[in-house]
């Protein structure tokens, strides 16, 4: 009796054993399936989104140089402000500004900065050699300092009426030469409406580009260059106006 309760215990056992093997392959396979259709899901889904992104594309830098902003503070003597560049791109300026168009005189930096503000690009340009640009620094040191204005209620410069000439051009800006680089840059005014172009003979570049804290400088005319400085930073001031 015990030899046959033992056989059948053995064939119990055997069952047992077996069906526990058959139940471990289950899971196996299940779990083999979860984690494989969870991997075929995330790779299909991680495809999708590459399919679906936009190539980026590297971003092209800003032409010129980014100079420090001094802020917008309105005032009536700029004597005692001194400006990160030169022309300046920011900082302490005067109430009136300078329409576009080419100017034949020096101008303010306080009337020039606030045009920057409004979003105009200048072209400032210089004739002169190291010397005469030198001298021309020392002769009108402090001339255009303060605001002076023929009329109190006018808000803005035209070259049809510029401010009053404190002092005369050097005789290189009367050359061929000048005038013709006067010329080339004054033709981005058929193009651009906030474009204004000024001699400058106290700077040492030959041409100097600048809008609201960025400048870019160069010793030739570089039509494309110029081009892409005008094309960036047109009406791009911290002020909007409607003019």
């Amino acid at each position: 009796m015990e030899e046959e309760l033992s056989k059948k215990e053995k064939i119990r056992l055997k069952h047992e054993l077996e069906r526990a093997r058959m139940e471990q392959g289950e899971k196996t396979k299940r779990l083999f399936f979860l984690v494989g259709g969870a991997v075929v899901v995330v790779v299909l889904g991680l495809l999708g989104w590459l399919f679906f992104q936009k190539p980026q594309t590297p971003q092209k830098p800003k032409p010129g140089r980014e100079v420090a902003d001094l802020g917008r503070q309105h005032v009536t003597d700029i004597s005692g402000v001194t400006y990160n560049s030169n022309p300046p791109t920011s900082g302490a300026h005067f109430g009136v500004w300078a329409k576009a168009g080419t100017y034949s005189g020096v101008f303010s930096d306080g009337y020039l900065i606030h045009s920057l503000e409004h979003g105009y690009v200048i072209l400032s340009y210089n004739c002169a050699g190291r010397q005469e640009s030198e001298a021309f620094a020392s002769a009108s040191a402090g001339m255009f300092s303060v605001a002076k204005l023929a009329d109190s209620k006018m808000s803005a410069f035209t070259p049809d009426n510029p401010p009053a000439q404190e002092i005369g051009l050097p005789e290189s800006f009367q050359s061929d030469a000048c005038k013709q680089l006067a010329g080339q840059l004054s033709s981005f005014l058929k193009e651009f409406d906030r474009v204004i172009v000024v001699p400058r003979p106290q700077m040492e570049h030959k041409i100097a580009l600048t809008a609201w804290a960025r400048i870019d400088t160069m010793d030739a005319f570089d039509e494309q260059e110029i081009l892409s400085f005008i094309t960036t930073f047109h009406n791009a001031g911290p002020e909007k106006t409607a003019e």
